[in-house]
Parts: C-alpha cells; structure tokens; sequence
C-alpha cells in the first residue's frame, strides 16, 4: 500500500455521509434539520456536539473539534490518517488509488489491513469450527451447559479453536497468511525449547473463542475459555496487544450494547463475557464485560461517552468486590456516579439469569444501592461496634475512597451518609477525606515533577499532520474572533455571489494580520462551488485539524437568513474591517503625533516626521468619511 491519491480522498470524503458514521459509534437526536448527542470528546452533561448533514460535518460548541468524517473517525479512534480512509473506503465500497512509496511504507499502512483481515477470517474459522466440527464436543457442551444454544453463538460469532498447532499452519497457508502474522496476533507460538520441546504451539488450544470487537464491529482481538481441568492454566486467555487491540480500552460487547447504554444513560458492568452475552440474550441490554483485565481510566473515559451512572455488578466473593473497589476509584475520577448491585452469595448474573430469570436480576439491578452504602455495609460486617482499631482502618479505607469522588454534590451527600453510617461527625471524615485527597495530588506533582525532569525540554509544535495527508504549520487551535471575518469565511463557502465578489478583488489588506486572515485568503482560491456542498466538505479535508474546526464552528453557527443579499452582506463585512483598520491606524498615529508633539511657540521647529504623521492622518479622515456607515 502507498500513497492514497487525493482524487481518492476526496471520493471519499464526498461519500461518508456523516450521520451514518457518527451513528455507527453512539446515537444522534434530531435537534431540526441538524443532529445533536453529547460530545464524545470532553465531558459534558447537556449535548453540544452537532452533526450537519448538509454540510457533512460536525462541531463541538463546548470543546471546539470539528471537521468531516475522516477527522470525526481519526479523533474518535486515534487511527492515523490513511487507516481512517482505508476503513471509510471499505465502508462505503469506495476503490482507493494509491501512489507507490517506499517498502517500509507500505508495510506499515498494509499491516493493520492484514491484521483485520486475519482477525475476521479466523473468527469464521473458529466458528465453523464449533458448529460441525467433532473436535468441538466438548465445546457445544459447555456453552449448552450456559444456557447458549447455536443461536446465540451464530449472533455473537463464538467459536472453538482446535488443540493442535497443525490445524493453524494448515488453515494459514491455505489462506495466504504468513506464520509470523499469526504469532504476532497470538494464534500460534514459535518452537521454544525449555517449554515445548522445538514444536509450534496454539496458545488457544481447545479452548471457546469469544471475538472482541472495536466499536465499529471490526474483530480485533479474542478471549479463549479454557475446557479442561487445569489448574496451572488461566481459565481464560486473551490476545495480546497488537496495533489492533489495546486491553487497556476495549470492553466485551460494548459494539452491542453502546446504544442501549447510550439511551439509559446508564452502563452495568459485569465480569465475564459469559455474564455479558446473557445477560444481553434476556433483554438487559445495556452491558459491558470488563473481560478480566485491570479496569483502566481509558475504559472509565469510554463509558463517560454513553453514560453518566455505573452500576457494578460483580461477584460477591471477596476477589469480585476488591475488583469492585478499584473500578469504582477510576469511574469516580472520571465523574461517574457507581452503585452497586449485590448478588446473593455463590451467584454470577448467569447463574442468577437462568435459574430466576431476567426479572430478577432486573430487580436487583434496579435496587442497587450507592457504592458506599454497599461498601460500609461489607465492609463493617462482623466487626464489632467496641472494636476500634478495625473501625477506624474501616473510617480510613472509606475516607481513601471518597476522595476520589469529583462531584461537590455527589461528595457532600455520600460524605453525610457515611459519617451517620459509620457513627462519627461529618467534619471528622471530611478532614480525613480531605488529607487523603492533598496527599495522593502531592504524589501525583512529584511523579509528574520526576518524570519532567527525565524529558528533554521541547518547546511546542505545530501539527504537521499525517505523511499521507501533510498539513500546513498552523497552531492547534485557530481562533477567528473577528465577527466579519467570520461572516466573510461564512459566505466564501456558502454563496456563490458574494464567493464571486470577493474573487473579483475585494479589499484584500483589510484583513491582513487577523487571525484567520490567511485561511480566509485560501477559502477565495479554492476551487469549490458554495451550492454543492461536498465540494466544500472536500476542500475542507485538506486543511489541518485546527483549521477544519474553526471552519466547522463557523458554518455550525447560526448564520444570516435566506432573504439576506449575501454579496451585499460579504460588501458591509469588508467595510467593516477597512473601516476597523482606519481607525486603529488613526489610533497609532494619534499616540505617536502626543509623544512626539511640541508646544505651540515651538510648532515651527517640528521635525519632518511629526508633519508626515500628521498628513497621514488627515489623509485617513478623508477616507473614512468616504465609507457608508454600515447598519
């Protein structure tokens, strides 16, 4: 893979409508003739992000991204430029030209195409597999076992992944995937002498397949569930970490669940993904598997996308709690309000499902209680109310987690009610809570501190953008605070007329220096047709980031009505800066002409300069007098 044309780009561009990819990640409100949703980017409790399909982009009134579909994808997934088209391309059959470039180049743009590729046929492998092959008894009987019949599999892709390493070296050259591919993604392990004797092994052996899908649906990674006995084997495996798959930001299911998420506006978090899919099976559908991985705070800002609340719904054993616990402390940095669902003792939500059934533990998940209810309660069970030196590590473990809460409200209430549970005064547990809090934000300055003072100073830079799509130097944040710069930028794009004025020489100095200045200058040359949008949107993806949201921050904002004659519109804007010019000018010349001045037995030894001054600003009175005053 090379070079992607820019002919191919911009087909590109033009065919993502922006709706049906924006949706594809977290669901749109029709708010007119726009969509609206909270931003995916910053945290925010009333939706600001606007989708325009229209124009074919989106803005972000509140943290000021915005661009096309290709920087939407780009930001939203942090995939570099080319995958973003190459996964655009492919999604809406779009033939991509590229130019040819160097070897290295192309192996690093052709690997994360071949690493998908490889994900999504063996997923198929693997369910075939478990379908028809008799290696996979043992399998079928387990997820029988479960309470997943073939149903169920087919719409989760399970699969079975057979003992041996032949199997695999067979299937990989009959498809044409090389055997280091395969070991990159986990699927097989080269000859290891102290371990394996020199033989290639499958890590996955005999082992149920569940796919991990990226928000887009894409397989990406697999976790395996071991069959057989064996307590020197983790009961379930998870690929490694690949330029795909990141443990670290990836829930089961959540390509799934994340519109029941986003609409509840609340997210249960179980731990397996036997706990998910069943769960999802009886109609609970707004569900994550946290897969068995250490909760992270790039899941906790994962879920702040599609939900404000959190109801954990872990095992009651004391190992599900701990995890509970930690969970709970990255959620609550990120602002998330967490309760807590209680199952009784020995339960999973699987074993509670197919025993009870789903109103059960619908019932149960609809009475969870506040996290801290939950964890005083477990956490004072057995001790007795003499035993002080057990209640005040209680007191400090529970004063330790409340300062991790961020919401003032959320924190005074939760604070309230665990100094009556816990029988001390209010003020006491918030002095504790509160030296926790200035001592891990110490520990937090010194680590930060520590690790400066291993970095080589670099000053800031701008964003010179991807080697497939290289961008001009421009700050990460263009700002156009000028109004009738705004308002020209406004109808260079969207009106033929005063786009047509303006390239016919309008007073191009009158906004020389501002900022936003040169972007409006390359708006008047391109080669764009204001009544064809997506042609705009096109030239719009060849700018940098910055300047694609200050662009979208523009058009997204309500503009002048349809009976308003542009071009005389886009004429009054143009006075309007001559006329700001003149007079900061006349400004400079009247502090110039003070400083300079002399008093008046003098006025005839004024110097040459001070009577060029004063021309100059008789001159510029002329000219302003020659302007309209625009109403």
């Amino acid at each position: 893979m090379g070079r992607i044309a820019e002919e191919s780009i911009q087909q590109v561009i033009a065919a993502s409508n922006i709706v049906e990819v924006v949706s594809s990640y977290f669901p749109l409100k029709r708010a007119g003739t726009s969509y609206k949703a909270c931003c995916p980017f910053h945290n925010e409790r009333s939706p600001s992000f606007s989708v325009n399909p229209t124009r074919n982009t989106f803005h972000c009134f509140g943290c000021g991204k915005g661009g096309n579909a290709i920087g939407f994808v780009m930001e939203y997934e942090n995939l570099p430029f080319a995958d973003t088209v190459r996964k655009l391309a492919a999604k809406f059959s779009i033939t991509l030209v590229e130019d040819a470039t160097s070897p290295e180049a192309q192996e690093s743009a052709g690997r994360r195409a071949r690493l998908l590729t490889l994900h999504q046929e063996i997923a198929q492998w693997f369910h075939r597999m478990l379908l028809k092959s008799p290696a996979a008894d043992e399998a079928r009987a387990y997820l029988k076992k479960r309470g997943l019949n073939s149903d169920t599999a087919r719409r989760w892709l399970i699969g079975y992944a057979p003992r041996e390493a032949g199997f695999y070296h067979t299937w990989a050259r009959e498809k044409g995937f090389a055997e280091d591919l395969m070991a990159v993604s986990g699927f097989l392990k080269p000859p290891d002498e102290e371990y394996r004797g020199g033989r290639w092994y499958a890590p996955f052996g005999h082992r149920v397949m569940f796919p991990i899908h990226n928000d887009h649906g894409d397989v990406i990674a697999f976790s395996g569930r071991i069959l057989e006995a064996n307590p020197k084997k983790a009961k379930y495996t998870n690929s490694p970490e690949t330029e795909l798959f990141n443990k670290s930001g990836v829930f089961f299911g959540l390509n799934k669940s994340k519109r029941a998420i986003h609409k509840a506006q609340t997210a249960v978090i179980c731990e397996g993904q036997i706990d998910m899919i069943s769960c999802f099976e009886h109609g609970i559908e707004n569900v994550v598997a946290a897969q068995g991985t250490a909760f992270t705070d790039q899941h906790a800002r994962l879920l702040k996308r599609h939900a404000d609340q959190v109801v954990l719904c872990y095992d009651s054993d004391n190992a599900g709690q701990e995890a509970a616990q930690k969970c709970f402390v990255k959620l609550a940095t990120e602002g998330i309000f967490v309760k807590m669902a209680t199952l009784p003792a020995g339960d999973d939500p699987d074993s509670l499902l197919r025993r009870e059934g789903a109103d059960a533990l619908r019932a149960l998940l609809d009475g969870a209680r506040d996290f801290f209810d939950a964890l005083i309660d477990r956490k004072t069970l057995g001790v007795a109310p003499d035993n002080l030196r057990d209640r005040m590590r209680i007191l400090k473990e529970i004063a330790e987690s409340l300062s991790y809460l961020t919401e003032r409200t959320v924190l005074d209430a939760s604070l309230n009610r665990a100094a009556t549970k816990l029988g001390v005064a209010p003020d006491e547990l918030r002095r504790m809570t509160s030296a926790h809090l200035k001592t891990r934000q110490t520990q937090e300055s010194r680590q930060a501190a520590n690790q400066a003072s291993r970095q080589p100073f670099v000053e800031d830079t701008p964003d010179y953008g991807d080697e497939d799509h290289p961008e001009a130097a421009v700050p990460a944040v263009l700002i156009v605070d000028n109004n009738a710069l705004r308002l020209l930028l406004r109808l260079c794009l969207t009106s033929t007329a005063a786009r047509d004025w303006l390239r016919q020489g309008a007073d191009g100095p009158a906004w020389k220096g501002l900022s936003g200045a040169e972007l409006l200058e390359r708006a008047v040359a391109a080669v764009i047709d204001p009544d064809k949008p997506e042609t705009v949107t096109g030239w719009m993806g060849t700018l940098s980031s910055a300047e694609q949201s200050a662009l979208a921050a523009i058009l997204h904002a309500p503009g002048p009505g349809a009976e308003v004659d542009a071009k005389r519109s886009a004429e009054h804007a143009v006075l309007r800066l001559r006329l700001d010019a003149i007079k900061g000018r006349m400004d400079i010349l009247k502090n110039g002409m003070r400083l300079n001045g002399a008093p008046p037995a003098e006025l005839l030894a004024m110097t040459g300069e001070v009577m060029s001054l004063q021309k100059e600003f008789l001159d510029l009175q002329a000219r302003l007098r020659d302007i309209p005053e625009i109403r």
